[in-house]
């Protein structure tokens, strides 16, 4: 039976990646590849433990971490950002349970929902101070520091038993 421990972690990643979309797989990615009980898993936390997932991802979600705070970022509700934000919860909530050796359809689901509905929300936080650089870039650096606590603890939420 999947835990509600991985249920709120798969909420919080979902959430995280709502706001950045590289930043979540990025994080599982490494605390993935820091365990030491990661041999015989199943896809994705397999993928997203390689070295080479590492590689890719970390330089991914520095630029996204520097290119939300500049004026010409696009909007994230765009069709195909939400695609790729609702696919990148998703696929992080799976890694997270099947390195747990739990389902995974679940967690998916819900980490693709919470990257939606964060998405949403952040613009709608946003939007009134885009015009307004140095109010739009204080935001942004304040989001990423919500996004990066809500993302270690939903790790630490859906990897504890």
């Amino acid at each position: 039976m999947t835990s509600s421990n991985l249920f709120w972690g798969a909420l919080a990643l979902g959430a995280v990646t709502g706001m950045r979309s590289m930043l979540a797989p990025t994080m599982v990615s490494r605390a993935l590849a820091a365990r030491d009980d990661m041999d015989n898993v199943d896809e994705p936390a397999r993928t997203l433990a390689s070295r080479r997932a590492q590689q890719l991802l970390l330089p991914m979600a520095a630029a996204e971490l520097l290119g939300d705070k500049m004026p010409f970022a696009p909007d994230r509700t765009i069709v195909p950002s939400m695609m790729f934000r609702a696919l990148s919860g998703g696929v992080t909530a799976a890694a997270l349970a099947s390195a747990r050796r739990e389902p995974v359809w679940l967690p998916a689901l819900i980490g693709a929902s919470a990257a939606l509905i964060a998405s949403e929300i952040g613009l709608k936080l946003r939007k009134p101070y885009q015009k307004k650089a140095l109010t739009n870039a204080a935001l942004g650096l304040t989001e990423d520091c919500v996004a990066l606590t809500l993302g270690s603890a939903g790790i630490r939420q859906a990897l504890e038993r």
